[in-house]
């Protein structure tokens, strides 16, 4: 074995170890993009809407959860919850969880009828 190939070829590495990581956090780092909640997948959004009805269910405070579906579907928060229990459903989520969120849909018709209503 040659103990001089071994150390070029080690010594290679780290310099290239150290250059990628000088380039990647110093000279062109990563920017910070802003995002909304909007604009998650459809499975994290469910895994949201089951976030709220589990809170709902504690706390029974509609006007939160309101707030709370705002985020991820501004201005349609049934709409939110419909296809949240569509998704959790596809993925097999619990029995229990499926009727958290039926629940809060229940209540989200309660507050507006005419909303769950479609033509």
């Amino acid at each position: 074995m040659n103990h001089g190939r071994w150390i070029g070829f080690i010594l290679a590495i780290v310099v290239g170890l150290a250059a990628g990581l000088v380039y990647g956090w110093v000279i062109e780092p990563a920017g910070v993009s802003n995002t909304t909640l909007d604009s998650l997948r459809s499975d994290y959004k469910a895994d949201y809407v089951l976030m709220v009805a589990e809170t709902y269910n504690a706390t029974a405070n509609l006007e939160q959860a309101l707030q709370d579906l705002e985020q991820i579907s501004p201005g349609e928060p049934l709409k939110a919850v419909q296809s949240a229990l569509v998704t959790a459903q596809a993925l097999g989520y619990l029995d229990s969880d499926l009727q958290m969120m039926a629940q809060l849909e229940t209540a989200l018709k309660s507050v507006n009828p005419a909303v769950g209503v479609t033509p």
